[in-house]
């Protein structure tokens, strides 16, 4: 029962880190709209901070999920710990409609988190082009020799920088 409470526990933290890196993209959304990247830096820091915290919550509920497996005979020696596999393993309990709530929730943030990363990247791209093409413009044509050894022309004109 307390192993099943400390893996409760981890989902939990789990759901609100979660929740804090939803804050975060949105977070670096605005700055990058706003054009603000020292704002941006600062959240790219807490996003790093939160993603180290959260690969320190996997590792504990992995190791949770392995022991509860164990526990149960139900982890094979080259299985990885899986929380679907333990709640199929495990009778109808308060505990484990917690953990399926949770498993339930901890999927959908960590889906919308994923779609939001797409999105921003995708936004990061797209004024990225934005930038190049309009810096591009500004840049002077490479230079260009008209006429060949002969006196014969080589090339057309290039064309204006701002078209």
């Amino acid at each position: 029962m307390a192993m099943l409470t400390q893996l409760i526990t981890i989902l939990e933290d789990e759901v609100q880190l979660g929740e804090l890196l939803l804050h975060n993209l949105a977070a670096q959304k605005e700055s990058i709209l706003a054009w603000n990247s020292s704002t941006l830096l600062i959240h790219i820091e807490e996003k790093e901070h939160l993603v180290r915290k959260l690969a320190e919550m996997e590792e504990k509920r992995q190791t949770s999920v392995r022991r509860l497996l164990r526990a149960h005979g139900a982890l094979d020696a080259d299985d990885t710990p899986a929380l679907k596999t333990l709640l199929a393993q495990l009778p109808p309990t308060p505990h484990t409609a917690a953990l399926e709530h949770l498993q339930q929730r901890t999927w959908k943030i960590y889906n919308r988190l994923r779609a939001g990363e797409k999105q921003l990247t995708s936004l990061m791209g797209i004024l990225l082009n934005h930038v190049s093409e309009a810096l591009g413009s500004l840049t002077p044509p490479p230079r260009m020799t008209l006429y060949g050894g002969k006196g014969v022309l080589t090339a057309g004109r290039p064309a204006p920088g701002f078209l």
